[in-house]
């Protein structure tokens, strides 16, 4: 199997479990404040299929994956109903952060496995500056030869990766987005209401300029992540 086409396979497996993460972790939180919605359609789950959306987690990640290692995506909308929760404004509002909290708190969780994987077993450490390299699409590093730990240590940065990225990607002010529907309940009614329906304009304009706004919090994000990983 071709190395780009092992490494695609990779992170969209991690994307996928990052998307699924991120929902399910909202309709944890959604029902744990009073709101069984989420729950009472199946999405309090990791189960993929319960949260596929086919432009989110396949055409969308199809169209770039081959061209850059960062690369985003999003599932179903998780369904709430504000009068369910006991303090509807502040509940829904920390139901849908529960996502992206969820995503960091997994990128957190790999880089603390691996930085233990370093500590204990020499295979990891010495395969690890080749996961990162590979993690970033940087397919020049030599291959042969890897220890059979080695998927397993790629496995858990792309689990940082991916899940960063998402993490920031989804904090983004806009309607679509898990920024976007925090911020709202901050916007006076009239301005909200008119930020809503402009909502496909701004999508549009995301598409072009958005990831450099990304890459902009992401990219120090990261280092921090990276500089964790090889110092600790």
């Amino acid at each position: 199997m071709p190395l780009i086409v092992a490494l695609v396979i990779f992170e969209l497996l991690v994307m996928v479990l990052a998307i699924s993460l991120h929902d399910c972790a909202q309709a944890w939180m959604a029902n744990r404040l009073g709101d069984p919605t989420a729950r009472m359609m199946g999405r309090m789950t990791m189960n993929p299929a319960k949260h596929f959306d086919p432009f989110g987690m396949a055409l969308w990640p199809l169209i770039y994956i081959f061209r850059s290692p960062l690369i985003l995506g999003w599932g179903k909308p998780v369904p709430m109903t504000p009068r369910n929760f006991r303090r509807p404004s502040r509940d829904e509002m920390i139901a849908t952060l529960a996502g992206p909290v969820a995503q960091l708190i997994a990128a957190i969780v790999a880089l603390v496995v691996l930085i233990i994987f370093r500590h204990i077993n020499p295979d990891a450490n010495a395969s690890l500056a080749t996961a990162v390299a590979l993690g970033l699409r940087h397919l020049g590093v030599p291959t042969e030869g890897l220890p059979s730990i080695f998927p397993l240590v790629l496995f858990l940065y792309f689990c940082i990766l991916v899940n960063l990225l998402l993490f920031v990607f989804n904090l983004i002010p806009l309607p679509f987005l898990d920024g976007g529907k925090i911020l709202m309940h901050y916007l006076p009614y009239n301005a909200a209401q008119t930020y809503q329906s402009i909502g496909l304009y701004l999508m549009f304009g995301f598409m072009f300029l958005g990831f450099g706004i990304i890459m902009r919090i992401f990219g120090p994000l990261l280092a921090i992540f990276n500089g964790l990983l090889f110092t600790l």
